[in-house]
């Protein structure tokens, strides 16, 4: 949906969360060493494939995925790198759908979400849903 309407991006109505708060509607799971490492992710965690990229135009808001190798686990967090907390801009937009920041790195994550799903590591997930 447009930024420039008063409509919420994101609607948190009838979701279920995994223990990590995420949507438990998704799924992730890993794919081989080198594909996983051809997409960059590392695995300085033992047992974890994890990715990072930043999704803001001043680069202080970063996407974090983390797979477990096993594919027991996994987790998907937006960080304000500068105040050390999530930076929850689902609940910004539903809550004023007219943030510019807010709104661009919701393009960037829902660019980022895409991606995830294409590579096939990401299940369920579809424009506009509640991460």
């Amino acid at each position: 949906m447009s930024s420039k309407q008063n409509i919420p991006r994101f609607s948190i109505e009838g979701v279920t969360y995994t223990k990590h708060h995420n949507n438990a509607a998704l799924s992730m799971r890993p794919l081989d060493d080198a594909t996983m490492r051809e997409l960059g992710f590392t695995d300085r965690r033992k047992g974890y494939w994890y990715l990072c990229r930043r999704v803001s135009i001043d680069s202080d808001v970063t996407l974090n995925v983390r797979i477990a190798k096993d594919g027991h686990d996994w987790q998907i967090d937006v960080l304000d790198e500068c105040f050390c907390q999530p930076y929850d801009y689902q609940y910004l937009l539903s809550v004023n759908p007219t943030l510019d920041y807010a709104n661009n790195v919701a393009d960037e994550c829902e660019k980022w979400y895409r991606r995830l799903s294409e590579w096939g590591l990401l299940s369920g997930w579809h424009e506009g849903m509640y991460v």
